[in-house]
């Protein structure tokens, strides 16, 4: 089986989404804006939401408990700022762990290291099993 980094799921995949950093300490993972944008041409907030909910999940798995999986349960998120170019890179930080559940704040900059979207994602641990 793969470790979390090595599969990345499809979606993310799609999206073209790099992960840069993966521990229990953060999760940073960005994504190009071209091929993301909506018709507009500005970063697709649906993006964003990705970004925020794929980078916590990932987190909360690191911080689960042996034998548990992580499923998220709640998501928020604001967009903050438009992007057109470059790449958006988000890092998520754990904001509190239990035994039971998880919840992460993610923050999302561009290139120029600018605020342009911020979430949080709740997430919690099941039995591995119950998660196919």
């Amino acid at each position: 089986m793969n470790t979390i980094s090595d599969n990345l799921g499809e979606l993310a995949t799609t999206m073209g989404a790099t992960m840069l950093t993966v521990g229990a300490d953060e999760v940073v993972m960005s994504i190009p804006v071209q091929g993301n944008r909506q018709p507009f041409h500005l970063l697709h907030g649906g993006a964003n939401a990705v970004l925020v909910e794929h980078s916590a999940s990932i987190l909360a798995q690191c911080l689960a408990p042996q034998g548990r999986a992580a499923v998220g349960t709640e998501l928020n998120i604001s967009q903050l700022r438009s992007v057109t170019q470059g790449t958006v890179t988000a890092r998520a930080i754990p904001i509190n762990v239990g035994k039971s559940s998880m919840c992460a704040l993610v923050d999302i900059h561009d290139d120029a290291g600018n605020l342009t979207a911020t979430g949080r994602m709740t997430c919690v641990f099941i039995h591995a099993g119950q998660a196919q």
